[in-house]
């Protein structure tokens, strides 16, 4: 697939930038500029989605950490648990990455227990993923909520939660089949697109009602930002969403906030990378360990499909080696990896999963990729591999 023309005539590079679909228009709304009311590049809407936001003269965004302001001031702002001037311009800027209205939040968990508080399902279709999403809904099963398997048929009133791609295995769902599912039968869908990135993938265009980003992943992308992320359709339903947060208090803090917009001033270049240096990598390593878990491969169960529902692959793969015991030694072999849990950082991490998830593989490794040379991590791969 990589490295070769395609029969579309794209050329293939180490990347596997691939033809998908097409940036979606942004809905107009008082929180995104007239300039982006139609999207070009997410490259140039994460620069300009909150150009005149804010009465500023500096180019790069001012830091607020103001918690109060004085009354009757020209911006409308009363109390920072309501709203503040960065974080208007933090979801002016997400909500035109994925072509909705975004709500911020001040962590992922936060943001996936505000997504099902507020849709209030009577059942939650899902598969395997993210243990933390299995953790919310094992605490709300609780107080009520049925969890029922993904492949059983949906009803008025469910939520269907999807994955894609899927923590740890970058498997993929279809969301368009799903959403047109899930419609016909009166429910919700909601896509956890952390691994994507809206530069990679916009569920809002295949059908979703709701999608969420942990942005402590890739969209903050440098380790050191908590916070989170919904992606909805309506402007009255962001509304309804911030008012919500506002009484649960799971907002971001001032600093987080801006350190996230900053991020995204760079996002396209990071996740390109990124995700080019992660087929190589996919590329390199499959043959020499079991079993190599990335999109960009023809063996991998998503390829086929994020061929037409993604822009790229993604940073993040996993590798399956022939023992627990030799999964658990890898990552301290290695000089370039820091052996540590999370993802979607500059810096590339590894961690035997294991750990910190207990339904993943024993003898799984999940790596995300950062911005090393490719072949400086391939290097350190070969050495800690032994080959």
């Amino acid at each position: 697939m990589c490295g070769r023309k395609r029969s579309t005539g794209q050329i293939d590079p180490v990347g596997c930038r691939r033809r998908a679909p097409a940036i979606i228009p942004i809905p107009p709304n008082e929180r995104t500029p007239a300039s982006m009311a139609t999207s070009p590049d997410p490259a140039t809407v994460a620069l300009h989605a909150d150009d005149d936001l804010e009465s500023a003269p500096d180019v790069s965004p001012p830091l607020h950490l103001a918690t109060t302001y004085r009354a009757d001031n020209t911006a409308g702002l009363i109390y920072s648990r309501e709203e503040t001037a960065t974080r208007r311009r933090l979801e002016a800027v997400l909500g035109a990455l994925e072509g909705g209205h975004a709500v911020a939040y001040a962590s992922g968990q936060a943001a996936t227990y505000a997504a099902l508080r507020h849709l209030r399902p009577r059942r939650v279709a899902i598969d395997r993923g993210y243990h933390g999403t299995h953790n919310i809904l094992a605490r709300l099963h609780e107080d009520g909520l049925e969890v029922i398997d993904l492949e059983r048929e949906p009803g008025e009133g469910d939520v269907v939660w999807l994955e894609t791609p899927k923590n740890p295995t970058c498997e993929l769902e279809d969301i368009a089949a799903h959403a047109r599912r899930a419609h016909a039968a009166g429910a919700r869908v909601a896509v956890d697109s952390t691994f994507a990135t809206p530069v990679l993938q916009n569920p809002l265009a295949l059908g979703a009602d709701v999608v969420m980003h942990a942005t402590s992943k890739f969209l903050a992308g440098h380790s050191d930002v908590m916070g989170g992320v919904l992606v909805v359709r309506h402007e009255e339903q962001a509304r309804r969403l911030r008012t919500e947060r506002s009484l649960l208090g799971s907002i971001p803090g001032g600093l987080e906030t801006w350190l996230t917009l900053r991020s995204l001033r760079t996002l396209s270049l990071r996740i390109t990378r990124q995700s080019e240096s992660a087929t190589r990598i996919a590329a390199w390593l499959e043959g020499r360990v079991p079993r190599v878990w990335h999109p960009s491969l023809a063996s991998h169960p998503g390829h086929a499909l994020a061929e037409t529902q993604m822009r790229g692959p993604g940073g993040v793969l996993s590798i399956e080696l022939a023992s627990e015991a030799a999964a658990r030694a890898l990552p301290t072999k290695l000089r370039l990896f820091a052996e540590a849990t999370s993802l979607g950082g500059v810096e590339s991490l590894i961690e035997w999963r294991r750990r910190h998830d207990p339904n993943a593989p024993p003898t799984l490794l999940r790596l995300s990729i950062g911005l090393e040379a490719p072949e400086d991590l391939v290097a350190d791969l070969e050495r800690g591999l032994g080959g």
